[in-house]
This record gives C-alpha cells, structure tokens and sequence, in this order.
C-alpha cells in the first residue's frame, strides 16, 4: 500500500441498522468525510468469546462468539462543509441537542488499496459514545468521536461514491473560537475542551446483533485553561459571581462555545448550567518566559443545544 491510499466516509442512516440518508432522492445514498487531517484512533471487532470446559480435559475445548460488538474513533480538523453533518451522528435530536429515545446512528466505510486488491470494511449501526471539540492556541480546531457499532460487512470494492468533501479555506483555526462563559468572553484562552461521553448504548436480543439503540444518559464537561486575566473563575468557583469566600452551595451560569471559519458560524454549543467542579492557578511563579493560567473544569448541566 502507498501513502493515501485509504477511504474513510460516513453516511447517516435513517433508522437503526436501516437505509441510508438520500436527501435528493436519486436512489444514491449521501456520504461525506469526516474533515480534514482525519485519523482513524480505534478500528476493532470484539466477537465475545467464551471459553467452555469439559470435566475430563485441563483445557479450555471449545470457544463460543457472544454478542458482536465494534469500536471506531476518529479525530479530524473541524471543517464548515462537514461537521454540521458529522454532528447528526451525535446528537439524535437533528443534529440540535438530546432528547429521549432513539440514539442517533450512521455506517462508517473504511477501505484500503493493498498490494493485491481492495478491501472495504462497512460498519453498520454506528452509534455515538463520546464526542469532544478541541481548541489550542495557535492551532487547528479538532474534534474527536468514539463510536460503538453493531455489525459490519467486508466488500472488494470501495461503496461510497460522490463524497461530500472538504473545500479549501473551510477547515477552522484557532482564531475563530469565542468562548463565552456567565456573559464574558474568556480573555487570553490557551486551552479548551468539550467533551460529552456515555452518549447512547445497544439495546440486545436473542441475536449476537443490537436490534436497536438508545439515549444512554449524556454526561458534559468543559475544560478551560487561559492567562490569569482577573478572578472571575475563581469567585465561581467559590460559589458565585464576586464570591470572596466559599459557600456550601454554589451558583450555575450559563456559557457558550463558537466556532466560526472567517467570521461565519460553524457551530455554537450553548451550555445552560455551568458549574466549576475543580480549579487550579498554574505557573504562579514564572521564569519570565511563563505566564500564569488558571485551569477550571466545568460540570455542564441543563441541557447542551447545538446552533
């Protein structure tokens, strides 16, 4: 195999395990990659085995497949053709946020041109289990996704055709990430992460395929970390806005993270109730070519909405 020769696209499906999204209704499915820099951080199937015994014989005489059960993972520059796309395999409620019930779920196709041929790997029933957005000063912004699925196919031929792809200039930066948080922008941002994890989960019959998928219970943090600029955070983190000593309850604000490519939104993730679970001031005395930071980490409550 040379370097580029690998396909990776998604396509989203319209029920669990069932036909794919066609949104021009011309009997081809719609697929799209996932952004640019994409690398595949988990690709494996787990067929359950358990070993069975015979009384007479010391070992193990036979091994029998339980419920079928894959993970795939993907990391990926976040890009306005795509992600809005990439996020209907996250969130069930159209792309928009949560909401009780059917999880949302996709088919990832991963191929390889090899020396001898081609190889396909069709992954069905994918569904969500954590999903993060990544900022760092100076650098693109990422977004990774984790993903369980129900079954998979092999196939000597790539599936996807007319993939909907990346254009130049759409991929977003750094300098297009407005973190908001109780009303303020964050001043001199260094780091931030939101991360959601145990998203959906398999619901099992007497097969050793899911037969359906669900809601599980979606759990968010927000990781902030910025050059110490005043303290806000932590008078938060005591409990309120211009707390100066602890209190055994504390007050939620709301927040909210952008992500524009020059200047047009890609996705804002409005934050309902935000509470600082840990926060640390770093670097306090420097060398001179530091500076001081403070790094908060939010509990996210209230609901997540995605505009």
């Amino acid at each position: 195999m040379s370097a580029g020769a690998a396909t990776l696209a998604f396509g989203k499906e319209q029920t669990f395990m069932g036909s794919l999204v066609d949104s021009d209704s011309d009997s081809n499915p719609d697929y799209w990659k996932f952004g640019r820099n994409a690398t595949v951080t988990d690709l494996e199937l787990d067929r359950a085995l358990e070993n069975l015994t015979e009384g007479d014989q010391a070992e193990y005489v036979e091994s029998i497949a339980g419920n079928l059960e894959g993970a795939f993972a993907v990391e990926a520059v976040i890009s306005s053709d795509v992600h809005s796309d990439v996020e209907d395999l996250v969130f069930n409620d159209a792309g928009t946020g949560f909401t009780p019930g059917r999880a949302a779920s996709g088919r990832v196709y991963t191929g390889i041109d090899y020396l001898d041929g081609t190889a396909e790997r069709e992954l069905k029933g994918c569904i969500p289990l954590d999903y993060s957005v990544s900022y760092s000063q100076g650098e693109t912004v990422t977004y990774s996704l984790s993903m369980a699925y129900a079954d998979e196919e092999l196939d000597t031929a790539i599936t996807p055709s007319s993939i909907n792809g990346v254009s130049d200039g759409t991929s977003a930066a750094f300098h297009g990430v407005t973190l908001t948080i109780d009303g303020a922008t964050v001043a001199k941002l260094q780091e931030a992460e939101l991360s959601i994890s145990n998203i959906s989960r398999f619901q099992r019959g007497a097969d050793h395929v899911a037969v359906d998928a669900v809601l599980a219970r979606p759990e968010t943090e927000l990781s902030v970390d910025a050059i110490f600029s005043g303290p806000s955070r932590t008078e938060l983190a005591y409990g309120s806005t211009g707390a100066t000593t602890t209190s055994a309850r504390m007050s939620s604000v709301a927040g909210s993270l952008e992500i524009a490519v020059d200047g047009t939104p890609v996705s804002t993730y409005n934050l309902a109730k935000l509470k600082p679970n840990t926060h640390s001031w770093n670097d306090l005395i420097t060398d001179g070519d530091t500076d001081t930071t403070d790094s908060t980490s939010f509990n996210a409550t209230g609901g997540i909405t995605v505009a």
